[in-house]
């Protein structure tokens, strides 16, 4: 009787990255790749060591179709990488694949320092990117807010229902246990990679220009750094673009 293949779950994906520092456990190259929109592509996979079928490579075991599917039995490996070592079973062994998983996690320990604690529970936002929480949704089948918002083109023409559509997306945002880094005041930026989830514990976060008529050339605005949420480090500031019609503030503090 064939294996029947089990889903990979979220937590676990997110985890399998986390613990990667977002590099291929193999020959360490960046799986993510961003451009000068935010946007992004993955180049690499959730590889089984022990395949998610007893018919794939190293598939003869006794795990059960759960156990192969998850985060234990996992390796973030880059397109080619995963080509070559499934491609070539003899070579790359259940026990040569857990020691090279090893060693990797070894590696950005040493690089990155201690990497993975649960993301706190959303509790408000201040600031949301609508389109971007919507595909969030939509990739992870979670529903849809239903939203009252008429013919508002920014939160702040929302009134009194701002409030009802950020606790909407708060809802969203904490369906998923993610894991992440954590920003501190020690934080340095040789620590941070792309692909790598970052939250800040509660700190002043200062927004800065943020004007309506500039929506239409967002790409200038941003590189003259306009539009933008930002933080000071002790020798480096985070700066976060964000389009000015899914902020509540013109410019302020907010934590």
């Amino acid at each position: 009787m064939t294996l029947k293949r089990a889903k990979v779950s979220d937590a676990d994906r997110r985890h399998i990255i986390g613990v990667s520092g977002g590099c291929c456990n193999k020959c360490k190259e960046r799986v993510f790749r961003e451009n000068e929109f935010g946007e992004r592509a993955r180049l690499g996979d959730d590889a089984h060591i022990v395949a998610a079928s007893d018919k794939g490579p190293r598939g003869e075991s006794s795990l059960t179709a759960n156990e192969r599917s998850s985060a234990d039995n996992l390796m973030l490996l880059c397109k080619t990488c995963h080509a070559k070592i499934d491609q070539q079973p003899q070579k790359y062994p259940e026990t040569l694949l857990l020691q090279m998983r090893r060693d990797h996690y070894e590696w950005v320990e040493s690089c990155m320092g201690s990497l993975i604690v649960k993301r706190p529970r959303f509790h408000y936002l201040s600031y949301i990117n609508i389109p971007r929480a919507d595909m969030y949704a939509v990739v992870n089948s979670f529903p849809l807010p239903v939203l009252p918002i008429g013919s508002a083109e920014s939160i702040r023409d929302m009134g009194i229902n701002a409030g009802r559509l950020m606790a909407a997306y708060v809802g969203l945002l904490n369906r998923e246990e993610l894991y992440a880094n954590t920003f501190d005041d020690q934080t340095r930026l040789s620590e941070v990679s792309v692909g790598s989830y970052w939250f800040s514990k509660e700190a002043t976060f200062r927004a800065k220009k943020v004007q309506h008529e500039v929506t239409s050339g967002l790409v200038e605005a941003w590189k003259k750094q306009e539009c933008v949420i930002y933080r000071k480090f002790d020798d480096w500031r985070l700066v976060c673009m964000i389009d000015p019609r899914w902020m509540t503030t013109n410019t302020a503090s907010v934590l």
